[in-house]
């Protein structure tokens, strides 16, 4: 799905869907990679100020967050600041958790409220007969507001009618709701304006196990010297710059000629073999970032270019 296309199916959703709005907590087992999700069904004295807000909040997600996007792209973990990242949520990455994060909002309990959420999930059904996709607002911040803390103190008009008007102190909890998101699902694709739910859904473990993978498979395609030296390397690197390992640019570095050609380009050494001499953490990095198409040389220039991703583009022949 392009940016038009998003944004005609955010504009379609105002009418013919049903709305259901949840509250949700999430909780860690410490020590171990293991979340648990429950939510609460929350409704509205008058129906209507939920629909209200759903139109609100679908021009605001609109104007603020869909117009000023220059692309949509595949999540890599290194999000641009107008792009957009979109993850299944049948991906490795996030699919156990998800799952369990449907199965708590399938299973929300109604009639209770908690002091303290991590967010909120605002579902759209299509009504019975209408056309359309299932679309889920999500947003990863604490609906719960109180209106005391150590720093304000919050007060109201007095309701009581009086010569002298008067203030009283506000001492309920009370809720927001925002016009923005975090994520927005529409089927089972998850639209990301930013990596908020890395942490809801336990994407860190995800990319730190995306690592140890890719080091694995670089070290078993055997062009790297030493490679006791590279894993050391490649462990103290970002998790996130090995989710756009690319399997091509990996099969292109088996030929040696190659090897020798980049290791010329990228400034790295290689032995008499043509195999890399990996010592250097800023060698392992740079090698990094080309396997994963992240380092690209400027034609023009031929200065060395850092990229948050490369996408072939087709350009056609001059008439």
């Amino acid at each position: 799905m392009n940016i038009k296309q998003l944004e005609s199916t955010l504009r379609a959703v105002t009418d013919n869907y049903d709305w259901t709005l949840y509250f949700f907590t999430v909780k860690k087992q410490n020590g171990a990679d293991i979340y648990s999700y429950d939510s609460d069904v929350i409704r509205f004295t008058n129906n209507a100020t939920l629909k209200g807000y759903v139109a609100s909040l679908v021009n605001a997600v609109i104007k603020f967050q869909v117009t000023p996007l220059l692309k949509i792209q595949a999540y890599d973990a290194i999000n641009e600041k107008h792009s957009c990242d979109t993850l299944t949520v049948s991906d490795s990455k996030i699919k156990e958790n998800f799952t369990k994060f449907r199965n708590s909002l399938a299973n929300a309990k109604t009639g209770s409220f908690k002091n303290s959420y991590k967010g909120y999930v605002l579902d759209g059904q299509p009504v019975a007969g209408a056309k359309g996709e299932p679309i889920t607002f999500l947003r990863f911040a604490n609906p719960t507001t109180k209106p005391v803390t150590s720093k304000i103190m919050s007060f109201q008009a007095s309701k009581f009618e009086d010569a002298n008007p008067s203030l009283d102190e506000i001492t309920e909890v009370f809720y927001r709701l925002y016009l923005t998101v975090d994520s927005v699902l529409i089927s089972d694709v998850l639209y990301n304006f930013n990596h908020i739910f890395e942490r809801i859904f336990g994407v860190e473990k995800a990319l730190d196990r995306a690592r140890a993978n890719a080091i694995t498979k670089i070290v078993n395609a055997g062009f790297i010297s030493n490679v006791d030296d590279f894993e050391s390397n490649a462990n103290g690197i970002s998790s996130r710059l090995f989710v756009t390992l690319n399997d091509e640019c990996i099969k292109r570095t088996l030929d040696s000629g190659y090897r020798k050609e980049l290791g010329a380009r990228l400034n790295i050494p290689v032995d008499e073999n043509s195999l890399f001499l990996l010592s250097d953490q800023r060698h392992t990095e740079l090698l990094i970032k080309h396997l994963c198409r992240k380092a690209v040389k400027d034609a023009d220039t031929q200065e060395l270019l850092e990229v948050s991703g490369a996408t072939v583009l087709k350009v056609d022949k001059a008439p």
